[in-house]
């Protein structure tokens, strides 16, 4: 877990800038990957911890954290909708998996089929981030 966060404040900076680039553009609705806004924990020692917090602002999404406070960072990084060739790419899955996510060029979110499987992860509960130390089970609250 403390890989997971040194991660995602690492990449914060880089994608703070781009973040405020693209604060501008306009747009409403959203596509499937609006049903992954919300907020994610991860079990540590049994518990639930939240540690990311997707949500959407002027038509993109943005991801927050609780890495260094027990409050919600500033907007941490701009995630996009995953393309299926994307979806291949990070995951290495073949297979026509049903799934919809969001990611940044450091951190993914994926909702899939509860019970998904692919090598030795499993998620139970149909979610996941997906980082530079592979995938890791997330509970949405």
């Amino acid at each position: 877990m403390k890989n997971l966060f040194k991660y995602i404040v690492a990449g914060a900076c880089v994608s703070c800038v781009s973040l405020l680039a693209g604060c501008g553009a306009g747009g409403s609705g959203g596509g499937p990957e609006a049903e992954l806004v919300g907020v994610y924990a991860i079990k540590t020692n049994g518990a639930l911890k939240e540690v990311v917090k997707i949500e959407r602002q002027g038509g993109r999404y943005i991801m927050r954290d609780k890495v260094r406070t027990p409050e919600w960072s500033e907007p941490k990084m701009q995630m996009q909708p995953v393309t299926r060739e994307r979806w291949n790419r990070i995951t290495t899955d073949g297979e026509n998996t049903q799934f919809v996510g969001v990611s940044s060029d450091q951190l993914a979110i994926f909702k899939v089929p509860p019970g998904w499987q692919k090598n030795s992860f499993k998620t139970e509960t149909g979610y996941f981030l997906f980082y530079s130390q592979g995938p890791v089970e997330a509970y949405k609250l």
